[in-house]
């Protein structure tokens, strides 16, 4: 008789990447972060240009992108991970928190929208949620 363990993709750590240009912000994150169980910050990238290989070397079931980042605007990123990856959960963190970067976010695949300066709070209670939703792979 064969036995196969089955894990619950609930229990499983969540692999993170931050793509944030602001180094305070970045320290931020991770000192946040680092305290979340079953959350493991897999990688950080400053720019666009690099991100997107690291992201997919890393194996991130999440992400958290700025919009305004020193090489560009991050939505770019957003789309073309979510045209490649749509199972890679995104949440947009900025201080360009108008309604009208909200909508572009969402429209791009944005899984959520979170104004820096109002809502860095919530980011835990977000993860846990899509932990808890199975859909981290």
């Amino acid at each position: 008789m064969q036995i196969t363990l089955v894990h619950s993709k609930n229990t499983r750590a969540m692999n993170l990447f931050i793509v944030e240009d602001s180094l305070l912000i970045q320290n931020r994150l991770v000192r946040f972060i680092e305290e979340l169980p079953d959350v493991s910050i897999v990688g950080i990238s400053p720019d666009i240009g690099s991100a997107y290989e690291k992201i997919l070397n890393a194996h991130a079931d999440a992400m958290i992108l700025d919009i305004q980042l020193s090489d560009g605007n991050g939505l770019v990123l957003l789309k073309k991970i979510k045209n490649t990856h749509p199972e890679i959960r995104v949440v947009v963190l900025t201080n360009h928190s108008s309604e009208a970067n909200r909508m572009q976010a969402l429209r791009a695949g944005a899984d959520s929208f979170l104004d820096k300066s109002t809502d860095f709070e919530q980011i835990p209670n977000l993860l846990h949620r899509w932990q808890g939703t199975g859909t981290a792979h």
